[in-house]
């Protein structure tokens, strides 16, 4: 993956560009086809990006690699184990009883925190990281989101050859310094390597592909990716991550008699813990424009660098 954009369809990264131009926010991009086929087109591919909830991806691929004869298990979710974020378990208030495969599917429907805690305190995070190496994701790990903020601001520092007095990243910084929710640091390129390793089958045997391959699919009102992308003839399965500015979706789309394209798009605003819905439509132009160019290179015959 190339860290700068690049010129296999012009069009389509000009129109993800200007889209990010228009709505005022910092972004990465990465789409290819799931089987490696064709083009990449990318933008800061390689740049490193607080991914919020986006861990809980490979740490459902991790609970079923544990559990794989075991996910009907019965799990007692008591009140003390619940954390905030999230809908399912967060939400509630007394004892509940589910199985592991149930949890699997509140973290990845809906993004509950307290079925990511059970699930991580149950496998540990080592396990999450084998996935991660198992998919050839090289710069992805498991932190609390203050953490993951400081490590990605030290990070763009070091590579930025300017120096400055107080910015935007000092205040996200002192916006997160106390906050203690599990997140993550990862990048366009390697949530592509992620999806592209999970529909291939190289993470896990058949019957678990298709397990969170189906949940990722069944998100509980579609959004960003999943909302652009609805229409007949197409099937997203997506999953995102959001703390404070930042907004993001990974997703797989599947157009019928098509090979799939992996897309994610990494963005960060200005506004540090406001829900703004254009950028989450916006996230889902972007989105649209790169899988565009994807499928336009099979009837073009391949796209010509400038």
């Amino acid at each position: 993956m190339r860290s700068e954009s690049t010129v296999e369809s012009p069009m389509a990264i000009t129109s993800a560009l200007e889209t990010a131009d228009d709505l005022g926010i910092d972004l990465s991009f990465c789409a290819q086809r799931v089987d490696g086929s064709g083009p990449v087109l990318s933008h800061r591919a390689d740049a490193l990006w607080p991914g919020a909830s986006l861990y809980k991806l490979p740490a459902g691929i991790a609970l079923h690699r544990a559990k794989e004869d075991r996910l009907s298990e019965p799990v007692l979710v008591l009140p003390q184990h619940r954390v905030d974020g999230g809908a399912g378990l967060s939400l509630m208030e007394d004892p509940v009883t589910v199985t592991w495969r149930e949890l699997v599917r509140f973290m990845l429907v809906g993004s509950d925190n307290t079925a990511a805690a059970i699930i991580l305190d149950e496998i540990g995070i080592p396990a999450v990281d084998a996935v991660a190496l198992d998919a050839g994701m090289r710069d992805s790990t498991i932190a609390s989101a203050a953490e993951t903020v400081r490590q990605s601001v030290d990070t763009a520092r070091r590579r930025s050859s300017f120096t400055t007095g107080r910015d935007l990243d000092d205040d996200l910084l002192d916006f997160t310094r106390t906050d203690q929710v599990l997140g993550s640091l990862t990048t366009a390129a390697d949530q592509v390597r992620l999806l592209s390793s999970l529909w291939s089958g190289a993470l896990m045997d058949s019957r678990g592909t298709n397990m969170i391959c189906s949940m990722l699919a069944q998100q509980i009102a579609p959004t960003r990716i999943s909302r652009t992308l609805s229409y007949p003839g197409v099937r997203v399965a997506a999953k995102t991550g959001t703390r404070g500015p930042f907004r993001h979706d990974s997703a797989v789309v599947s157009h019928e008699r098509e090979t799939p394209v992996a897309v994610s798009v990494l963005t960060r605003s200005l506004e540090f813990d406001r829900l703004i819905p254009a950028i989450d439509d916006g996230i889902g132009g972007i989105a649209a424009s790169l899988v565009d160019g994807i499928r336009s290179e099979s009837s073009h015959g391949g796209w010509q660098s400038g």
